[in-house]
């Protein structure tokens, strides 16, 4: 039996650490049966950033839930990196309106040019060390 709120809460928590050692298990929050708690896990690889996390949404690009599929989408375009670019460049194929746009619009803000010599694709956000 589930508490209705709680997986969602240990979600939450585990994008609270900031650490790279909670990515698996927001990948297994990933594949829930329960929206809610995916939605949760998006927040919080968004909260962890960097190429793994951007990765471990590739899992939520895949949701059978527009709104999970949009809100990965999203989160992508905050993390930034090569691997975030790759995912949404394949959200572009989205069988759903909204993603599509929102992918186009992450990918813009992403690759457009940022003035006299700098890089037009962002370093990915740093991740908190994951060792003591």
């Amino acid at each position: 039996m589930k508490i209705p709120g709680r997986d969602e809460e240990a979600a939450e928590a585990l994008g609270e650490t900031r650490r790279l050692e909670a990515v698996p298990l927001l990948r297994l929050a990933l594949e829930d049966a329960d929206e809610d708690v995916r939605e949760a896990a998006v927040d919080a690889l968004e909260e962890i950033g960097g190429e793994t996390a951007a990765q471990a949404l590739a899992i939520a690009l895949q949701d059978d839930d527009s709104s999970v599929r949009e809100e990965a989408v999203e989160t992508l375009g905050e993390i930034g990196g090569q691997t975030a670019i790759g995912l949404l460049e394949q959200a572009l194929a989205d069988e759903d309106e909204s993603v599509r746009e929102t992918a186009a619009e992450m990918l813009t803000e992403l690759t457009a040019p940022k003035g006299r010599g700098q890089p037009s694709i962002p370093k990915p956000k740093k991740v908190t060390n994951t060792r003591k």
